[in-house]
C-alpha cells in the first residue's frame, strides 16, 4: 500500500514535468511540421530546367518548320535538376528529422537518399561549388547520425544548432536556383517569344484575322510563363520564411519555454501556412 502511494505520488510529480516538457517543443513541432509541408510542395512544381530546354529547342523548330524533334539535346539541364533535387532531397530530410524530433518520435528514413555524393561541377546556369558540396556532406551526416544512433527528444538541440549553418546554404542555393536561374531562363522566354510575334504582328503577308490569332496565341503562352514564375517566387517566399524561422529557432534554443518565444515559432508557422494556401491556389 506505501509502494503504491509513493508510486503514485512519483508520477503525480513526474507527470507536470512530462507535460511541460511536451508543450515546450509544441510551437517546435508546429513550426517543423508547416516548414514539413511547404517543403515538400517542390514535387508539386511542373517546371524544370530541362522542361525549359526542352520547350525553347521546340519553339525553335517550330518557328523554323524542323520536324526532328530529336536534335534537343538537354543533358546539361537534366544533370542540373539532379543536383537540385540532391539538395532539396537533403533539406527535405532534415526537416522531417526536425518534425520527428520534436514529437518524440524516432527518425526514420531511406539511407540511400543520403549516401549520394554531390560534387563541385558547371551545369551552365548551375553550379555547384565547394561551399554547397560542404553544406550537402554535413547535413548528410547530421541526418544519418539521427538515424544510426536513435535520436530522440532530448538530442533536438544539438541536431538543431548543428544544422544551421549548412541548412542556410542548402536553402538560399535551392532558392537562388529557382527563383534566379529558372526563372531567369523563363524571363529570356518571354522575350524571345515576344519578339517573334511582334514581327508576325508586322508582317504584311498576314490578314488582320491571322494577326489577332497570333497576337491570341501569344498571351496564351504568357499566361502560362507567368503561372509558372508565380509557383516558382511563392515558393522562394517559403523559403526564406522557413529559413528565418530556423535562425530564430537557433537564436532562442535555450529559451524554448518562454512564452514570447511560442509566440515567435507560432507566428512563422502560421505565416508557413499562408504560403502553403497560396502556392495550392496557383495549382488549382
Amino acid at each position: 500500500m506505501i509502494n503504491k502511494i509513493r508510486n503514485i505520488g512519483l508520477a503525480l510529480i513526474l507527470f507536470p514535468i512530462v507535460l511541460s516538457s511536451c508543450i515546450s517543443l509544441k510551437p517546435v513541432n508546429n513550426y517543423a511540421t508547416a516548414s514539413q509541408k511547404s517543403i515538400n510542395q517542390f514535387e508539386d512544381i511542373k517546371y524544370s530546367f530541362k522542361q525549359n530546354c526542352l520547350d525553347n529547342c521546340l519553339d525553335k523548330k517550330i518557328n523554323d518548320l524542323n520536324l526532328n524533334a530529336k536534335d534537343c539535346d538537354c543533358k546539361l539541364n537534366e544533370k542540373a535538376d539532379s543536383v537540385t533535387l540532391l539538395i532539396y532531397n537533403a533539406t527535405k530530410g532534415y526537416i522531417e528529422g526536425l518534425a520527428n524530433l520534436s514529437n518524440n518520435e524516432l527518425t526514420n528514413y531511406k539511407i540511400d537518399e543520403f549516401t549520394k555524393a554531390l560534387t563541385e561541377n558547371d551545369f551552365g546556369s548551375v553550379k555547384i561549388e565547394k561551399q554547397q558540396v560542404e553544406a550537402y556532406s554535413k547535413i548528410s551526416k547530421i541526418i544519418l547520425r539521427a538515424l544510426t544512433d536513435g535520436y530522440r527528444k532530448k538530442e533536438i538541440k544539438k541536431y538543431i544548432v548543428n544544422a544551421n549553418e549548412p541548412l542556410k546554404v542548402l536553402i538560399s542555393f535551392l532558392d537562388f536556383n529557382l527563383s534566379k536561374n529558372l526563372i531567369g531562363k523563363l524571363n529570356v522566354q518571354k522575350q524571345r517569344i515576344e519578339s517573334y510575334y511582334f514581327d508576325l504582328t508586322k508582317d504584311a503577308t498576314l490578314s488582320t484575322l491571322e494577326k489577332r490569332k497570333a497576337v491570341e496565341t501569344y498571351y496564351q503562352q504568357l499566361t502560362k510563363i507567368e503561372d509558372k514564375e508565380k509557383e516558382l517566387m511563392v515558393f522562394s517566399k517559403a523559403l526564406k520564411k522557413i529559413e528565418e524561422g530556423h535562425q530564430k529557432l537557433v537564436d532562442n534554443i535555450d529559451n524554448i519555454k518562454d512564452e514570447r518565444v511560442k509566440e515567435l515559432l507560432t507566428e512563422y508557422a502560421s505565416h508557413i501556412r499562408e504560403i502553403i494556401s497560396e502556392f495550392n491556389k496557383l495549382n488549382k
